[in-house]
Parts: structure tokens; C-alpha cells; sequence
């Protein structure tokens, strides 16, 4: 009995000692639960030359795996969207609420629709938080800002020029023009002095094509003495334009496209009303000797051996030829990368837009294409201090001073007015002078209808 009880207080001290051991022991850590992943957002990226291989698909390659890399937390969708601006454009327009696409490239004049419409995001707080920002030439900042705010990131820049096959000039001992008539005149040569296998002049006029209506502001610049077409103020929009002015324009277009009287047109009658998809492989492929041009030319070298040759060592770049009356201008391009109001994740988004314009991105980019970049350090680049690109860079570059950025107005219906006067000269459906008037009076109804 009392061995029994012995052991009962030897057992019953034992459990107390392990309960106060157990209390007063450290917890046993236990293994975390595991976190699951983080899910992707999905992006989406619309964009024209991706499309369109104003860059090669080489290229849409390696900038797709840089940027699984880059953007951890992010896939961005192959799908660059419709290609030509003004399919981009109209398309963002219908459907930028659905979240698609999140950020979108584009022209400088679709930004202010945009705007009105709500449909991209202001960008100062974010871009004043990024540490590159003071790498962006401010000249390309500038027409980004409307309302004071900032409402785009610029990846390429560059002023319109004149391409033209130096080796033809060469060949007929012909000077290279410097006025509007000069122009006319020489083009005629050469379209004879070639039996017509080469024309002498290319311009764009197709209704609805951006690059038709670059190229009719550059010459509008030239009348107006660089004044724009409009004027934006508190608001309000102000309309400069005169018919006097918009029938020299259009006089130029009739004499280009002239077959009366004339033995040997200077731009081939059977490419009226066509625009850009004509305008640069045509000129890579030897059917004109001068056209309006900007950088991007550059990238077609891959497309053929004759393509190469005509680049490399048969094109040289000077300015627009003047309006006799008028002074030296042209139009400034700024292309900016924007964010969609209705992305699906603002903060990924605004990562996409900083891999786009980034000095690597950026610079790799326009190295590929012929592009200016809008970034000081992209231009520092091998790719572009080390290559033979640089002739080409400079030789649109030279025209950035006398280029005239578009007003922040709604240019799709004031473009397409402008693009239907021309197509009325060059099919001789009205004069310079009735067209000119039809024009005057269509942009004074938009802007009384409110339309700008």
C-alpha cells in the first residue's frame, strides 16, 4: 500500500515537472503554409508597327522575351492590335471601356480625341516619380501636355523630309529642288528622262490615311509661315486657316498629279488616292525618285536586295521643297505610348509603359526602324554611335527646328476634310480654287458643330 502510494507522488511530480517544461519552452516552430503565387495580370499592347513590320518580327521576338523578364508580374498578349492608325484609333475609341487594350501607341493627333473622351490617363505623378524621367528631351514632352497635363510617354520623334535617289540626280546632271516649282519641274524630268519606269514624285492622298495628312499640313505650314491650322485656348478652339492659303496647297497637288498638256506627269496618275503602304515600298523598289519621308524607311533594308542598294548607297535626305511665297517648314512627328483609362491594373500597366520607353527598349526600337529617339541616353547607344545609322538619324534630324508640332484638337474629321479636297483636285472634280473654298467652309462647320 505504501509502495503504492509512492509511486502515485513520484508519478504526479513527474507530470508537473513536464507541464512546467512544456510551458516554459520556446514554441516549437511549425512549417509555414506555403503562399500561393501571385497571379499575372494579362496586358495587352496595341501598337502599328508591330503589326505592320515596321520593325521586323525578329525584332517582336526578342522585345516579347525581354519582357517576361522585365514585367514579373505581368504577360502581355502577342496581339498588337489592328494596325493602321486609323483602324487603331477607331477601333480604341468603340471599346478602350472594355479594359482592351491597356496601353496603345500611337499619333500625336489621336491624343486630344482621346482625352476628350476620358479615355487615357494623366501621367505627371507618375512620371515625376520615375527616375528617368529627366532623360526625355523636353521638346517631346511638350505637345503631350494638354490642359497642363501630361497625357503621354514619347518613344520616337522626327521631323518630315524629302528622300531622293541621288544616283538619278547624279546620273542627269539634275539639281535637287528647293522650291515648289522646282519641284514640279524636275519631277517631270525624271519621269521622262526614265521612260516612266521611275516617277519623279510620290505624295500620299489617300482619304483617311495619317501619312496623306502629314503631308498636307507639312505644305499648309509653308503657306501659313508656320502658324497652325488652330489654335487652342482656355478651351476654346481658334480656326486660321484662309482659302487663299488652302488653294496654294491644293494647287500643288493638282500640278503634281497634271496630265493635260503635260508629255510626263510628275506623280504616276494611276497611284492617286493611295497613302503610305504605296508610298514606301514603292520608292524601296525604285517606282519614284523623291518622296516625303521620315525615318522609319530605314527598316525596310531587309526586304530586298534592291531595297538595301536604294538605302544604303543610293538615297540622300534633304528638306521639303518651300512654297515659293511661303517659308521653310514641315511637320513634327511625337509618338507616344499611352494608358488606357480602363486598364485592368493601372500600376502593371504603367510598368509596361516604362519597359517601352525604357533608354534599351527605346533605343533598340528605333535603331531598328530608322526612328529618332525621344530619350538623350537611347541615342548614347552603340546601336547608334557605333552602326550606319547615323547619317540617316541626322539627316531627318536637321529638320527638327523647323518643324511645327499639331494642335491638341480632334483631327479625324478636319483630316478627312482635307484629304477629300485633295482627292477632289487630283480627279478633277473641282478646281484648286472650289476645292479650297468647300474647305474652308467644311472646317468652319466643324468647329461651329462643335467637332473639334
Amino acid at each position: 500500500m505504501f509502495r503504492n502510494v509512492r509511486w502515485l507522488a513520484i508519478v504526479c511530480v513527474v507530470a508537473v515537472l513536464v507541464m512546467v517544461a512544456t510551458a516554459c519552452a520556446p514554441p516549437v516552430p511549425q512549417p509555414a503554409a506555403e503562399e500561393a503565387p501571385k497571379e499575372k495580370v494579362s496586358l495587352s499592347f496595341w501598337n502599328m508597327p508591330f503589326v505592320t513590320q515596321e520593325v521586323s518580327p525578329e525584332y517582336v521576338l526578342k522585345w516579347e522575351e525581354d519582357a517576361v523578364t522585365a514585367l514579373p508580374n505581368a504577360t502581355v498578349d502577342n496581339f498588337y492590335g489592328p494596325g493602321k492608325y486609323k483602324d487603331q484609333r477607331d477601333k480604341f475609341l468603340l471599346q478602350a471601356k472594355s479594359g482592351t487594350p491597356d496601353v496603345i501607341e500611337g499619333l500625336l493627333e489621336d491624343t486630344a480625341v482621346y482625352v476628350q473622351k476620358g479615355l487615357i490617363e494623366p501621367l505627371d505623378d507618375r512620371f515625376a516619380a520615375w527616375a528617368d524621367s529627366g532623360q526625355f528631351v523636353e521638346s517631346t514632352l511638350a505637345p503631350l501636355r494638354i490642359g497642363g497635363q501630361l497625357y503621354g510617354i514619347p518613344y520616337n520623334t522626327n521631323a518630315r523630309a524629302m528622300v531622293y535617289r541621288k544616283d538619278i540626280f547624279e546620273e542627269h546632271g539634275l539639281k535637287v529642288p528647293e522650291t515648289w516649282g522646282e519641284l514640279i519641274e524636275t519631277a517631270r524630268q525624271i519621269t521622262g528622262l526614265t521612260g516612266g519606269e521611275t516617277h519623279g514624285f510620290y505624295v500620299c492622298t489617300e482619304v483617311g490615311d495619317p501619312r496623306a495628312a502629314q503631308e498636307f499640313i507639312s505644305w499648309y505650314y509653308q503657306v501659313s509661315g508656320k502658324q497652325n491650322l488652330f489654335a487652342v485656348a482656355d478651351g476654346e478652339v481658334q480656326f486660321n486657316g484662309t482659302v487663299e492659303q488652302f488653294e496654294k496647297v491644293l494647287t500643288l497637288y493638282d500640278e503634281l498629279f497634271r496630265t493635260e498638256g503635260v508629255e510626263n506627269p510628275a506623280c504616276d496618275p494611276n497611284v492617286r488616292g493611295t497613302g503610305w503602304p504605296v508610298e514606301d515600298p514603292g520608292y524601296v523598289a525604285g517606282k519614284w525618285a523623291m518622296a516625303p519621308m521620315g525615318p522609319w524607311l530605314w527598316g525596310r533594308r531587309d526586304e530586298s536586295d534592291i531595297a538595301r542598294d536604294i538605302l544604303e548607297n543610293k538615297t540622300a535626305i534633304t528638306a521639303l521643297p518651300a512654297s515659293e511665297d511661303g517659308v521653310p517648314a514641315t511637320y513634327l512627328e511625337v509618338k507616344p505610348i499611352m494608358l488606357s483609362s480602363f486598364a485592368k491594373d493601372g500600376d502593371e500597366a504603367w510598368e509596361l509603359v516604362k519597359y517601352i520607353t525604357s533608354k534599351e527598349k527605346m533605343g533598340e526600337w528605333l535603331a531598328e526602324s530608322g526612328g529618332i529617339p525621344a530619350r538623350t541616353d537611347s541615342l548614347e547607344m552603340p546601336v547608334f554611335t557605333e552602326s550606319d545609322i547615323g547619317w540617316w538619324i541626322q539627316g531627318f534630324a536637321n529638320e527638327l527646328p523647323k518643324s511645327v508640332a499639331m494642335a491638341p484638337i480632334n483631327w479625324g474629321p478636319v483630316s478627312l476634310a482635307n484629304l477629300q479636297a485633295v482627292n477632289y483636285v487630283v480627279y478633277d472634280e473641282k478646281t484648286p480654287a472650289e476645292a479650297a473654298q468647300w474647305l474652308f467652309d467644311e472646317i468652319t462647320g466643324l468647329k461651329e458643330a462643335g467637332e473639334l
